[in-house]
């Protein structure tokens, strides 16, 4: 899987030192080197946990608005990289919490699309429709608690190491591990329930 790019950044980096350093002295345009360098990890980031271009884009915004105000917390000569991700995974956090949750999701709320790639990934019949498998895992995915929503992005869609999560999180390495540990639990639960009501419809 392709990691996000620029989130392995390196102590070594002066680049990134020197743009903070201006910027923490009222040079905008230093922050806008920044800003370029990392959108596309900052826009990979909410987008795996946004589905609606209007709300990624927001979200990106508010990520870059959040790091500009929060610049003076930002420990010198630290890699950027992780320090930037770990804003956007909290904005995007704060935005799943605005969202309420679907609720268990049941067979019959699924599109006819969805279903037959159900059925054709039971049945081993062939490649399913991506799409429509994407949609059926963004279903089921969003009938789980923000956090363990966040955790299975982070380390299942966008590749994240257990202590990259961790650290993008917020929280220990253990913490993180039995949250992605109970968030796949989860997800195995709605599966199960989703091919339960499969059957009953068949």
């Amino acid at each position: 899987m392709t990691r996000p790019a620029g989130w392995q950044g390196s102590v070594d980096d002066p680049g990134d030192s020197i743009a903070v350093e201006r910027a923490l002295r009222g040079d905008r345009e230093a922050f806008g080197i920044l800003v370029r360098r990392y959108q596309r990890l900052v826009f990979r980031i909410v987008g795996g946990f946004l589905r609606n271009p209007e709300d990624v884009k927001e979200v990106a915004q508010e990520t870059f608005l959040r790091a500009f105000q929060g610049l003076q917390g930002f420990r010198p000569r630290s890699p950027f990289g992780p320090w930037i991700a770990r804003i956007a995974t909290r904005a995007s956090y704060d935005r799943l919490r605005q969202k309420r949750r679907t609720g268990e999701v049941a067979w019959e709320d699924l599109s006819p699309a969805q279903q037959t790639a159900a059925r054709q990934l039971v049945a081993g019949a062939g490649p399913a429709d991506r799409t429509a498998v994407r949609d059926l895992l963004e279903r089921a995915m969003a009938s789980l608690a923000p956090k363990d929503r966040m955790v299975l992005i982070l380390a299942d869609a966008l590749g994240f190491s257990g202590a990259e999560v961790a650290q993008a999180m917020g929280c220990s390495s253990l913490a993180g591990r039995i949250r992605l540990h109970r968030a796949r639990r989860e997800t195995r639960k709605v599966v199960e329930g989703l091919l339960a009501g499969m059957k009953d419809a068949v």
